[in-house]
């Protein structure tokens, strides 16, 4: 059986998924010539007109409840239109899981694209975080529109990362371009050589240092952390980091980075330091990748800490 690619596109109504849809396929003189399904499961201001469903062969079908995605409902579709692809429009408050449970074997999930309104996600996140992770997790790209007049992108980025730290994040400006690198505040001093990271600091740090580790080459870090020996570690490797509530007070993480002791202190099991670090880019045998990798280059061992939980 030939394979049947699917798009699937995510995000709150009035997030511009409609609009994103309707450009991808108006750019791509390739895809307009495909038959394509358009699975839409909740309708915003924006439509898709009968010109354009015409002109680019889309066989058109409305959800009206998230118990009609099942599998027999996709294979029923498959027979029917035939497409040579398929997007969804998904609906941000349907269990991530219902659309992978439904989707046939034929059907293979390609790319997940998850839609952002900058401008309204302060207000939302604040009540919804846990909405945004199921819209975010599973990710290839998400993409914050209507950022015009805004400054804290950069805080945006950082609490959408915690959620997922392999997608792609990109801002879309009112003229179409995009960007995934922004010029943003940081809570300390990113010229200085010797950074001295506030306990607050540490989750806006780590999330920075993760998308951006070329800011920080040939800069010395230093803060408290709660460090962890890495028993896999054929190297002896530690992981100095904290814990970080990334979605609810129920959904909390240890964020840290594996990192080479260069120091004579020795770490066994836990322990508290307050350490001073160097950024690098190297191999990991853990990951077997290269990742962010630290060097420590001093170790002061403090009391036990009070394990604050810390917000991005």
């Amino acid at each position: 059986m030939v394979e049947v690619p699917v798009f699937l596109i995510n995000g709150f109504l009035e997030s511009g998924k409609t609009t994103l849809i309707k450009d991808i396929i108006n750019q791509d003189s390739k895809l307009q010539k495909l038959d394509t399904l358009l699975v839409v499961c909740e309708t915003g201001e924006v439509e898709y007109d009968e010109k354009f469903i015409k002109e680019n062969h889309i066989d058109i079908v409305y959800i009206e409840d998230e118990s009609e995605l099942t599998q027999e409902f996709f294979l029923k579709l498959d027979k029917e239109f035939e497409p040579a692809r398929v997007v969804i429009e998904y609906n941000s408050f349907y269990n991530p899981e219902t659309i992978k449970d439904a989707l046939p074997k034929i059907y293979v999930l390609s790319q997940t694209i998850t839609m952002i309104d900058a401008s309204t996600f302060g207000v939302y996140f604040n009540n919804m975080r846990q909405i945004f992770n199921n819209a975010c997790k599973d990710a290839d790209l998400i993409i914050f529109n209507r950022i015009e007049g805004i400054d804290t992108l950069g805080q945006f980025r950082r609490q959408i990362r915690a959620f997922n730290q392999n997608a792609q994040i990109a801002f879309e400006a009112k003229d179409g371009s995009m960007t995934d690198m922004l010029d943003e505040d940081l809570p300390y001093d990113i010229n200085s050589n010797v950074i001295n990271l506030e306990e607050t600091d540490y989750p806006i740090w780590y999330m920075d240092c993760f998308d951006n580790y070329q800011k920080y080459f040939n800069k010395d870090i230093s803060f408290i952390a709660k460090i962890e020996a890495l028993e896999d570690s054929k190297e002896g490797h530690i992981m100095p980091g904290r814990m970080v509530m990334t979605c609810c007070e129920a959904d909390t993480q240890f964020l840290g980075f594996e990192c080479v002791n260069d120091t004579d202190v020795k770490i066994t099991d836990t322990t508290w330091a307050l350490i001073t670090v160097t950024v690098h880019h190297e191999y990991s045998s853990l990951a077997d990748a290269e990742v962010v990798m630290l060097h420590a280059k001093k170790i002061q061992k403090l009391a036990p800490q009070e394990d604050k939980i810390l917000s991005l």
